[in-house]
């Protein structure tokens, strides 16, 4: 019979698979352990693991500015640090994160979760441990085909070259995702405190804020990245879109599109009060990709342009 140690590996290894190769699970499960009864053995290590997590996330409590103080120190190089971030993001009751006004008056928060965004290509193919997917790189220089928009000069559809080294984090960095940016829709003067927060009206922006880090691990600022693989209620599946209205934020009356924008230089910036822009902004769309690990335990782009 295998012991739970090596349950909880090959759980390790198909949750670094994307969504559709996890469908599979019944045949990799077969490949792994031909026995029926290490099957129903693995099901009830699984069942009992999901139980004691939903029991852990139910009665752990984190104030934001537990949260926040966590986003700001953590080593997102570490294992374990970012097991412990997931966990807390995933959570059924997580506090919110202000993160202030824009230029033109939009108030804006940020709903936590660590799986807002999705890579062009969820199973590249590498030689390299590839990271789960709550950490992904994005390629500047990169302008994915869908959704249709104005090429820019030189820009590829894709990229394809392996990244050896990403030393100088050129066009592009990994980031970890934090959650859903909303912003306020009701009268902004009605927003005076953490209690109309909670009771007011807050929509979607369909961008989702990510904290960028460097080799070394550190937080290296706060930016938000437009979701173009939203969920389809119908066919209740994500699916890149492949029309060309995106990016809009809701107090922009010029009408100008973004897909990638700076909202901060550090997690300890963001508070209700402030007034921050939306710095070093894209209006193209951009490619994420998958992150891997390095010998030296740092977590680069899986491939670069």
């Amino acid at each position: 019979m295998p012991t739970d140690a090596e349950f909880q590996a090959f759980w390790d290894e198909e949750k670094k698979k994307s969504f559709a190769a996890r469908s599979n699970l019944g045949e990799t499960l077969y490949k792994r352990w031909p026995n029926e009864a290490d099957q129903m053995a693995f099901f009830k290590w699984s069942s009992a693991r999901a139980d004691k997590r939903l029991e852990e996330r139910e009665m752990t409590n984190i104030s934001p500015e537990e949260l926040t103080e966590m986003l700001a120190t953590m080593d997102f190089n570490n294992d374990i640090a970012r097991g412990k971030l997931v966990n807390i993001l995933q959570r059924s009751v997580v506090p919110w994160l202000p993160v202030g006004r824009d230029r033109a008056g939009a108030i804006y928060r940020i709903v936590p979760d660590a799986y807002g965004l999705l890579p062009d290509q969820q199973d590249p193919k590498t030689d390299r441990e590839l990271v789960s997917m709550n950490v992904l790189g994005i390629n500047t220089n990169v302008q994915p085909k869908m959704p249709p928009r104005s090429r820019k000069a030189n820009f590829s559809e894709e990229s394809t070259r392996s990244n050896e080294s990403d030393d100088s984090e050129y066009a592009g960095f990994v980031f970890h995702q934090i959650g859903n940016l909303e912003f306020w829709g009701d009268n902004p003067d009605d927003l005076r405190s953490y209690e109309d927060a909670a009771n007011g009206t807050w929509f979607s922006t369909q961008f989702q804020a990510v904290i960028r880090f460097g080799r070394n691990g550190a937080a290296n600022g706060v930016y938000v990245i437009y979701d173009f693989y939203p969920e389809d209620m119908y066919l209740e599946e994500r699916r890149k879109i492949d029309h060309d209205e995106w990016g809009y934020l809701p107090s922009d009356l010029t009408d100008k599109q973004i897909s990638f924008a700076k909202i901060a230089d550090k997690i300890t910036n963001l508070r209700f009060g402030r007034t921050f822009d939306f710095a070093e902004a894209l209006d193209y769309p951009v490619e994420l990709v998958r992150a891997v690990k390095t010998p030296e335990d740092a977590i680069i782009r899986v491939t670069v342009a």
